[in-house]
């Protein structure tokens, strides 16, 4: 477009060689830039590229969370067993502690009746 309106000025009162500086300095400085709809279809494209790319990062990072959330569930349920299990442990030896303890206290007192205390 810039071309035809400098064609139309050498028309007018320019010298060839003002003619050939405009073209020079603005016909191929457009020409050097991207009009308007290639600037809007290289952000578009952009723009789209990373809206696709956030999606599949997100979709990513809910499977992993998804992924965490179940190994968390199966560690806990397994932890749980465990503690359970300990527990029972504890109270088995609880009460062999307190059958130990009886039977000193027997040996004790059988031993105070037989022994001299002097």
């Amino acid at each position: 477009m810039l071309n035809h309106i400098i064609v139309d000025i050498s028309k007018h009162e320019f010298t060839p060689q003002q003619v050939t500086w405009l073209r020079q300095e603005f016909v191929q400085r457009v020409a050097i830039g991207f009009d308007r709809p290639t600037m809007m279809w290289i952000i578009g494209g952009l723009t789209g590229i990373g809206i696709a790319a956030f999606g599949i990062l997100w979709s990513e990072i809910g499977s992993v969370r998804d992924e965490l959330r179940t190994e968390i569930s199966s560690v806990r349920d397994e932890l749980r067993e465990e503690i359970s299990s300990v527990r029972e442990e504890v109270k088995e030896n609880r009460a062999r502690i307190v059958d130990i303890a009886t039977g000193l206290a027997r040996i004790e007192a059988i031993l105070e009746e037989r022994l001299p205390r002097n």
